[in-house]
């Protein structure tokens, strides 16, 4: 009987034998006492400079300044830490002010981008009435741009001093139950997670 050599490589053979593979590649596997222990190592506790000396009953009365540990500078301490005769007060009032040169009153501010709006307050409650009137009689033609253009006011007041009809409301869901109509899964479930969003933010506040 004639031996026939392999053409596989011997590290492809150990296999058959556990205990020599691991011997032979002890860094081959990593196994979950290894992971545990260095996770384990990595636990450093925290330093002692963080720990308070205040008295549990005592934390809710006080304010505890611990800036990261770095070279010191007047700039890391606020001004409600710092004694009356400290002499920090003065160089973050030099600081403060060569920071905002526009706080003195001698300086002239920049020029708007924008010129201002004044708010207005000349409609009289019979004008209001006549907004509502016209929103209400037709929706359609009285929009909230023109009788912004006609009274000479914001849009947003007109939204705020009436509303549509129902019918136009209904009109406008219905417009905007088409456009939904047409979304891909992808917008979908983008406004779905911005709702829940939304509804989270709620529970927060």
């Amino acid at each position: 009987m004639s031996l026939v050599a392999s053409k596989r490589p011997i590290f492809g053979l150990l296999f058959l034998y556990p205990s020599l593979a691991e011997r032979s590649l002890p860094a081959a596997r990593r196994h979950e006492s290894s992971a545990r222990r260095t996770a384990k190592r990595l636990r450093v506790k925290p330093d002692p400079s963080f720990a308070s000396s205040i008295p549990t009953d005592q934390l809710r009365d006080n304010v505890v300044f611990n800036p990261p540990s770095s070279s010191p500078s007047p700039y890391q301490t606020p001004v409600a830490f710092l004694p009356p005769s400290d002499p920090r007060r003065s160089l973050l009032a030099q600081s403060h002010e060569h920071a905002n040169p526009y706080a003195q009153p001698d300086k002239r501010l920049p020029p708007a981008i924008e010129k201002p709006r004044e708010k207005k307050y000349h409609l009289k409650e019979a004008e209001i009435a006549e907004i509502r009137q016209l929103r209400l009689k037709d929706p359609f033609t009285w929009s909230r741009k023109k009788l912004a253009q006609k009274y000479d006011c914001s849009e947003f007041f007109v939204s705020m001093i009436c509303e549509a009809s129902p019918e136009r409301k209904r009109q406008q869901q219905m417009a905007l139950d088409d456009i939904k109509a047409r979304w891909g899964n992808r917008r979908r479930y983008a406004r779905e997670d911005r709702q829940k969003r939304r509804t989270l933010w709620g529970r927060d506040a």
